[in-house]
């Protein structure tokens, strides 16, 4: 309750009670009020423009987790993508040019975006990394699905053509692991030549590994030359396996099988050595298809894992020099 007000009466010389209109009263408890709100609303406006709420600092927290998490999966995305890249890769440029397969048509494979399917996202914050974050996952299941038809085909193809798949040059020449294992030293492609150090096309594979190593048929056939000579490849093994592919094997210590004789794959059929135009104790080995030498490396599937495959078609792009 509010305390009473006095002022002094000059006339009467006492102090006498000041009464106040209620309309005035009324109006300072208006201006009070007033006051109070303005007051309140400016604490609440800088509080909320400086200051979280709660609710506001775990929704912000919710976002930022979010955001690093969209990225985790973007590049999941991106690695996805690499992996199948190389599939379609072996599937267009490897399996179905060895087993002699209609290519598919590249608009099968490759994914349309449709960015329109997500415009709605645009309104957030973060839309454009949801939506294209979205696109690629879309892309990549579409792009799997169209290659997952096509190994099925493959393999339909394949199953009536188990002679050519026993006829196929697919595994190494020669082992890559344990005591005795070999290594790849230079790729199928320009090198420099160890002795006239020019630039030449190097037709095969150089395999370095010691004296006396086995040397394995790399598909079914049957040995069409077995050549011994003091230049060139030296003493080499030539197979014909049909179906028009051939392989060589060169600068050999001795031979385990004699002219005319079938082979079968992983059968030895000699020893490697340093003979003809060689520079150090290797294997020089080479694919033929239809009179046309092949990079043996796209052949080399039958017992490699993919990431050793990668591994060895790594090692054959490298550009240095031959040993023949």
């Amino acid at each position: 309750m509010a305390r009473p007000r006095y002022e002094f009466n000059p006339v009467k010389l006492i102090f006498e009670q000041v009464k106040m209109p209620w309309q005035r009263q009324l109006l300072s408890l208006l201006g009070f009020f007033s006051v109070a709100v303005v007051s309140s609303v400016i604490v609440i406006s800088l509080a909320y423009t400086f200051l979280d709420s709660p609710k506001e600092k775990k929704l912000k927290e919710e976002l930022a987790e979010m955001e690093l998490r969209y990225q985790a999966l973007d590049e999941r995305t991106r690695l996805m993508r690499e992996a199948l890249k190389d599939l379609e890769h072996r599937d267009l440029n490897i399996y179905r040019v060895i087993f002699e397969a209609d290519p598919i048509p590249s608009e099968s494979i490759k994914a349309k975006e449709q960015i329109s399917a997500y415009k709605y996202l645009a309104q957030y914050e973060y839309g454009p990394l949801m939506a294209t974050t979205s696109l690629k996952i879309d892309g990549l299941s579409r792009e799997m699905v169209a290659l997952s038809k096509s190994y099925d085909e493959l393999s339909r193809h394949i199953k009536n053509k188990n002679a050519l798949l026993e006829a196929m040059p697919a595994i190494q020449p020669m082992a890559l692991s344990g005591r005795r294992r070999g290594e790849l030293v230079s790729g199928f492609g320009y090198r420099m030549d160890p002795i006239y150090k020019t630039v030449k096309f190097h037709e095969g594979l150089d395999f370095t590994a010691p004296i006396q190593t086995p040397v394995y048929a790399t598909g079914t056939g049957k040995v069409a030359e077995l050549v011994r000579m003091d230049r060139g490849y030296g003493n080499y093994i030539l197979i014909e396996h049909g179906y028009g592919y051939q392989t060589l094997y060169a600068h050999l210590a001795r031979f385990e099988v004699k002219q005319g004789q079938k082979v079968k794959r992983g059968q030895i059929i000699g020893r490697l050595g340093n003979t003809g135009k060689s520079t150090g104790p290797h294997l020089h080995y080479e694919v033929i298809k239809n009179g046309r030498k092949m990079n043996p490396v796209y052949f080399i599937f039958n017992d490699l894992s993919p990431a050793q495959h990668q591994e060895l078609i790594a090692k054959a792009s490298s550009a240095n020099q031959s040993l023949d």
